[in-house]
């Protein structure tokens, strides 16, 4: 009976994959959650932004309307006080379209719902979730909001809001919000907000100031209202800030108002960051550590000789910009793609010896991508568990053994001819 269960075991278990199977399951959308002034009563207006990635749904053709396609999700928002109470849920069916389906067009486009709730002052934790019905995929992300009395003081400001993309129709400003605050894809964005005054005072002088992840000054503009320009209770600011030059990080905004005889002060945040980067650029010695299997030991050398982490960043993007296809674009395919594969294999190939990046099997997903197919052989009688990674389309096969029983998979054969960067593109 025994050998009878290992071998029904060893059946089910040795099973052919994928690449499917190494890909993560997709970022729904992106949150933001922003406070401002409401004229109802003592209540401020919450508004909850909902970006939706079209390349992350999965559409369908519509049955009524033409050349369109469709993906349905359920999206749910809670708002729990600082007791836990929930004080406000919504569920609602929604949808996004498209009438283009090309792989670029649903990579560099987007859609934004947007909810506008009422909520006295305090602090609040908005829960917000996507469940898309075809795929049964649900993801949640949660914010922690301190909602103001913007009504009373004499001197405040909202929060501020990231914009990607600033624009007129009709006379009146159309604006995009950049919901998930990263910056790395816009070389110039915008920073909108309220500066409420309640009080005599004639103007108001508005600073503001952007530090970088040393807290070093890297932008700064001053604005006043004044009676001659229409100051009132509500004054809209609207700051350009050119961010061609940022380094990746995150980055510190200070906004100061201050009039006469008062002044108000806040600050947000962003971040310039590529989302497959799998450490900050602080870790930059990491970093620069797991360029080798596309960077030449010189290459290598040079970057590590850097005095300061400054520097060493400095180097480290002077080295992507050199593999950058799209130079006049903040978007760097290459090294985008190096480090989605970096930040996997850490996710799938990691054990008690070594970050995944570090692996065999990391070494080679990291190289070659995602495999055309993949047999596992875990419990097999007579042999230590195995895998078979086969690329059909570079006529190669990778052949791994677990010698320990750890987890710790092992080249049979080591790679000598085709290396480095050779399946990126």
């Amino acid at each position: 009976m025994r050998i009878l269960y290992t071998i029904l075991t060893a059946l089910l278990l040795s099973v052919s994959l994928t690449a499917q199977d190494f890909l993560p399951k997709p970022d729904l959308f992106n949150l933001d959650v922003l406070n401002f002034y409401s004229p109802e009563g003592t209540r401020s207006r919450v508004d909850i932004y909902v970006e939706v990635p079209l390349k992350n749904m999965e559409f369908k053709k519509s049955k009524t309307q033409k050349n369109t396609y469709i993906s349905k999700f359920d999206l749910n928002i809670d708002v729990k006080d600082k007791a836990g109470s929930v004080i406000y849920n919504n569920v609602s069916k929604e949808e996004v379209s498209t009438q283009e389906t090309g792989q670029e067009y649903l990579s560099q486009n987007s859609q934004i719902l947007t909810r506008n709730i009422f909520l006295p002052p305090g602090e609040y934790d908005v829960a917000v979730s996507i469940y898309e019905q075809s795929t049964k995929n649900k993801q949640e992300k949660s914010k922690k909001i301190t909602v103001e009395d913007y009504s009373t003081p004499p001197l405040s400001i909202s929060d501020v809001m990231i914009v990607s993309r600033l624009s007129s129709n009709a006379g009146k400003k159309v604006i995009t919000p950049d919901v998930g605050r990263n910056i790395s894809a816009i070389d110039t964005f915008y920073l909108f907000y309220y500066v409420y005054k309640n009080n005599d005072d004639e103007k108001v002088d508005v600073k503001c100031r952007i530090f970088d992840p040393e807290k070093k000054e890297v932008f700064a503009k001053n604005e006043t209202i004044d009676i001659s320009s229409g100051i009132a209770f509500q004054n809209q600011v609207f700051m350009q800030v050119p961010s061609k030059d940022f380094g990746y990080g995150k980055y510190t905004i200070e906004i100061t108002a201050a009039s006469s005889n008062y002044n108000y002060s806040t600050e947000s945040d962003f971040e310039n960051l590529a989302a497959e980067f799998p450490l900050p650029m602080k870790d930059i010695d990491i970093l620069v550590e797991q360029l080798q299997y596309i960077a030449k030991a010189d290459e290598l050398d040079f970057i590590r000789a850097g005095k300061t982490d400054t520097e060493k960043q400095k180097r480290f993007l002077d080295f992507w910009k050199k593999k950058d296809p799209s130079p006049n674009t903040k978007r760097n395919e290459v090294m985008q793609e190096y480090y989605r594969r970096v930040k996997l294999a850490n996710k799938l190939f990691g054990n008690v010896y070594s970050q995944g990046w570090r692996t065999d099997m990391g070494m080679v997903y990291i190289i070659f991508g995602e495999p055309s197919n993949i047999e596992r052989h875990p419990y097999e009688m007579d042999s230590k568990p195995y895998e078979i990674w086969d690329y059909y389309e570079d006529n190669k096969q990778f052949v791994f053994i677990d010698n320990t029983g750890f987890g710790d998979y092992r080249l049979i054969s080591p790679i000598w001819d085709t290396f480095r960067w050779e399946r990126i593109n």
